[in-house]
């Protein structure tokens, strides 16, 4: 094995145990308030390249105030904008973002000096610019200044003069290569480096490029990254890739050398042309963020792919991302869940969790809730915390398992300790039900408002309802309100719904038929039954609107079409009276007995009606009898009517006044014009009641004024008698 492999290694990776993501965290902040900061620079940088967003912003930070790394305001600006997608803690978000202004400050006066020894230590895992998950989530650039978009020619070279050693070095004769691994790997250093520094002025490749590590990772010698670069540029020009991606990494972030996109560019492109795979995925991520090249999406896909070609699990991931977005290509999800599945079979848990999602939603697979649920699982246990929510909802949901709501409670649970308010929602929910836990209300309500505030629609949508039902509270319509329009306008149909019956009612809010029109419209086009409902009512009857009937007819078609009884029942009336549509008995009919299978009081009446006279369908005094009695317990002022007058005239029943006077008395007290008429009658002529003139003509003035024209005639003849 030759040295140069070893020392990259050392370069690449750190020797931190694995443990759990919480548990690493929690180590690390130890670490740094005991001092340590090297130590909490270790494992917040392995956290942070893994896609945890608390590592990232404490790495931030770290970078930001040059604790147990090189004070860096590229590095610090980077890792923030990873975290600020995912973090809640906007407190320290701000006083990341203070400390980091002042450090690129700094950066920028530091970068106009020519080239000066960069101080301090290499952190542990530089040689990975960004993770795959890092690279999704950041914005476009992530440099304070847009760089030089001219492609490169080659550079002037770094090594234009010979290093003085450092150490005591052997002469040329006496040096061995082989002499200098062997104590290289005894930790002797200081040998190791009497052999090789002779031989990398005489251009031995491998002793240039391993000096340029020992003093990059300060193994035998100070830490010195101009001289690092200064012999990474000696190997790199002799066309050793390793060397020639490290002095490209030394030029991106500005380590030894003035920060220089441009010139990063030019060496992984020479490193790449050799199937360097940290320098093509690199490059990947320099055409992406727009770093010393113009944006271009397609290049960016180019050559992370050729990197995921090479088995880089970040570069697979990467790759399934972006035909999962369509970004420098067309949407593909066939070769997303491709490459999801080659970086979840290395290991990768966020390439496992979207798998879960590519089977939740059947995007380029067939719909597998079970199958969503495996890979969920997996992911949830190696720490995804997205995962462990998803794990929870299905067993809250009982969506590819057996419904548990003690195992969604543990996960939920999880989940939201660990920040992701949507899961703090849906374990608000078991809190606020009772289910898998005690029945916690406050807490609930508490969680229910942290989600809220954060945006989550459902949470808000539910304090809504909380506050308009007083569950737990006091009744606050001006609450509820809010938070219901908070969810509309944010997309949910149910509040958008809602927020159009406060402004078409006033409640929480001034009446506004204008806004309530606007909002069931968005919730209509959404297909919220109710919402097209009321909107066919409001283009009814002009609220809001200018009246349209054949609009009012377009939304209650719709609606009834999608099985709303009311609807239903709505278009039959219309059919039968012709209110903005061609009158049709039989349409009528067919709409009738739609709204009166699913058991709709009044259409069952109205249904009678058309079996009594005829109309749309054979007379049958008979069944229109039965219609009339099956609506009898809603009181459909119609039905009582019909009713009374087969008991007035004893036709398919005994004849009884009795109960006719007081079928027609129930419909009148509903202002029902004939009930008040016949009832009327009944007096007039002592019909079940005894006789009474007065009241006969009091009940035919209430049905006169409603223009019945029998009553106006028995009112006449009363009055002219």
């Amino acid at each position: 094995m030759r040295l140069n492999k070893i020392i990259t290694i050392l370069m690449a990776a750190s020797f931190i145990v694995a443990a759990e993501p919480q548990q690493q965290l929690a180590q690390a902040k130890a670490a740094y308030a005991e001092g340590d900061y090297q130590t909490a620079a270790q494992i917040f940088q392995n956290l942070a390249i893994e896609g945890n967003a608390d590592a990232q912003m404490e790495l931030a930070k770290l970078y930001s105030l040059g604790h147990g790394v090189e004070r860096d305001a590229l590095q610090a600006s980077y890792w923030l904008e990873q975290s600020a997608s995912k973090s809640t803690d906007y407190a320290e978000t701000a006083q990341a973002q203070q400390d980091i202004k002042q450090a690129i400050t700094q950066q920028r006066e530091k970068s106009k000096a020519a080239e000066t020894t960069a101080a301090s230590t290499m952190p542990a895992a530089t040689v990975v610019v960004a993770s795959s998950t890092q690279l999704e989530n950041t914005p476009k650039s992530v440099t304070t200044a847009k760089p030089m978009v001219k492609e490169p020619v080659k550079p002037m070279s770094v090594a234009t003069r010979i290093e003085q050693p450092s150490l005591p070095v052997k002469t040329l004769a006496d040096a061995r290569f082989e002499v200098g691994m062997r104590a290289f790997q005894r930790e002797n250093y200081s040998e190791a480096y009497s052999h090789w520094y002779p031989l990398a002025v005489n251009n031995l490749v491998d002793a240039q490029f391993n000096l340029a590590a020992m003093y990059a990772s300060g193994l035998g010698v100070d830490v010195d990254l101009l001289t690092a670069a200064h012999w990474f540029s000696a190997a790199a020009e002799q066309g050793f890739a390793d060397a020639q991606y490290y002095l490209a990494l030394s030029y991106a972030q500005g380590r030894g050398l003035a920060q220089d996109d441009s010139l990063a560019i030019y060496w992984y492109k020479q490193a790449a042309g050799q199937k360097h795979l940290l320098a093509e995925y690199n490059l990947g991520f320099m055409y992406a963020n727009g770093r010393g090249v113009e944006l271009d999406e397609n290049q960016a896909l180019f050559w992370f792919e050729k990197a995921a070609n090479q088995g880089d699990v970040d570069g697979q991931y990467v790759v399934a991302s972006r035909y999962l977005q369509g970004r420098g290509t067309e949407v593909n999800f066939g070769k997303a869940r491709e490459w999801y599945q080659k970086a979840n079979e290395q290991g990768h848990a966020n390439a496992g969790f979207q798998l879960g999602l590519l089977y939740l939603n059947g995007s380029g697979v067939a719909q597998s809730d079970s199958r969503a649920f495996e890979y969920f699982s997996r992911a949830a246990n190696q720490g995804i915390v997205e995962a462990q929510r998803e794990v929870g909802i299905s067993y809250s949901l009982g969506r590819g398992t057996r419904n548990s709501d003690n195992r969604a409670v543990e996960w939920l649970e999880r989940a939201c300790t660990a920040n992701d308010l949507s899961a703090c929602y849906y374990f608000a929910v078991h809190l606020s039900e009772g289910r898998g836990v005690r029945a916690d209300p406050g807490r609930a309500m508490q969680l229910f408002t942290q989600s809220a505030k954060d945006g989550n629609k459902e949470a808000q949508y539910r304090l809504g309802l909380i506050y308009a039902n007083g569950e737990g509270v006091a009744v606050n319509d001006q609450q509820a309100f809010s938070w219901l329009l908070k969810a509309a306008e944010q997309g949910l149909a149910a509040a958008q719904y809602l927020v159009g019956v406060r402004y078409a009612n006033g409640t929480g809010t001034a009446a506004d038929d204008k806004a309530a029109v606007k909002w069931y419209q968005r919730a209509a086009d959404q297909g919220e039954a109710y919402a097209q409902y009321n909107l066919g009512y409001m283009y009814a009857n002009g609220r809001g609107v200018a009246a349209d009937q054949q609009k009012a007819l377009y939304w209650y078609t719709k609606v009834a079409a999608e099985g709303d009884a009311d609807a239903q029942f709505n278009l039959g009336l219309r059919y039968e009276t012709g209110n903005g549509v061609e009158q049709n008995d039989k349409s009528a009919v067919e709409w009738y007995e739609k709204a009166a299978a699913q058991n709709h009081a009044r259409a069952i009446a109205h249904l009678g009606f058309m079996y009594e006279k005829g109309y749309g369908v054979m007379m049958d005094e008979r069944k229109a009898f039965q219609l009339y009695q099956q609506a009898l317990p809603a009181k459909v002022p119609r039905a009582l009517t019909a009713l009374g007058l087969f008991y007035k005239n004893g036709r398919q029943v005994k004849a009884d006044d009795s109960i006719a006077v007081d079928l027609f008395r129930q419909a009148a007290e509903q202002g029902y014009a004939n009930a008040q008429y016949n009832l009327g009658w009944m007096y007039e002529y002592g019909r079940g009641v005894r006789k009474d003139l007065v009241k006969a003509r009091d009940y035919y003035q209430l049905a006169a004024e409603q223009n019945e024209p029998l009553a106006q005639s028995q009112l006449n003849r009363l009055l002219n008698h």
